[in-house]
């Protein structure tokens, strides 16, 4: 295999597949929560929730498996972090994916506050797993296969929507635009201290990203 990245040290196996497996824990809960009629997060059940997606998730996985080239130990980091197997929901929790948008009270397990972390939240994960997809791609990736790669990352991203109840034929394309405008230039900007290397693989796949979604798969 020949990175994209060749001047930007490659991540480790585990640490790469992270930064993908942290933001699905997130889709996971917060998807969970979306789905479910009930007001209350201790009867919102995430094993459930798995069971009624596994089809899709078991698509997600293969993905990212393909896209950064990991073998069985790297993907076995999903079950080590318990992000797939039945746990509680919490409000403390909720607050973490969504980045703190509601205050440290007892009120932020109302049904509002908890509709506004949830709404939060699946935005800033799915952003994160952009950054995180994409990191993997350049990082690992094969440099003749950048646009097959983001037709992969492309994949994960509707399937990681759909878990997040986001049904808009658009969804992909928001997040891409959120993750472009959050995330890419803190890489690309000339006061950024990233890598050569990272700054070319990432510019070389948000072009590429652009480009498919700019043809019929991208607006499906």
């Amino acid at each position: 295999m020949t990175p994209m990245a060749e001047q930007w040290p490659a991540a480790s196996e585990a640490s790469a597949a992270r930064t993908v497996f942290g933001p699905l824990g997130g889709i996971v809960e917060l998807g969970a929560v979306a789905d479910s009629e009930s007001t209350s997060l201790s009867e919102i059940s995430v094993g459930d929730f798995v069971a009624d997606h596994r089809e899709e998730l078991d698509h997600f996985l293969a993905m990212v498996r393909d896209l950064g080239d990991f073998d069985a130990e790297t993907m076995d980091i999903v079950d080590d972090l318990g992000r797939l197997r039945p746990h509680e929901i919490t409000s403390p929790s909720l607050l973490l994916w969504s980045g703190g948008i509601e205050p440290v009270s007892p009120d932020r397990g109302e049904p509002a506050a908890v509709r506004r972390m949830v709404n939060m939240g699946v935005d800033l994960q799915l952003a994160h797993m952009t950054h995180g997809l994409v990191g993997v791609a350049a990082a690992r990736g094969e440099r003749a296969a950048v646009e097959a790669n983001a037709v992969l990352i492309l994949e994960c991203l509707r399937i990681a929507a759909v878990l997040a109840g986001l049904a808009s034929e658009r969804a992909v394309e928001d997040v891409f635009r959120m993750w472009r405008v959050r995330f890419l230039p803190e890489v690309l900007m000339p006061s950024s201290s990233s890598p050569e290397g990272m700054r070319e693989g990432f510019r070389v796949y948000a072009h590429a990203l652009e480009r498919t979604m700019s043809q019929p798969w991208g607006r499906r």
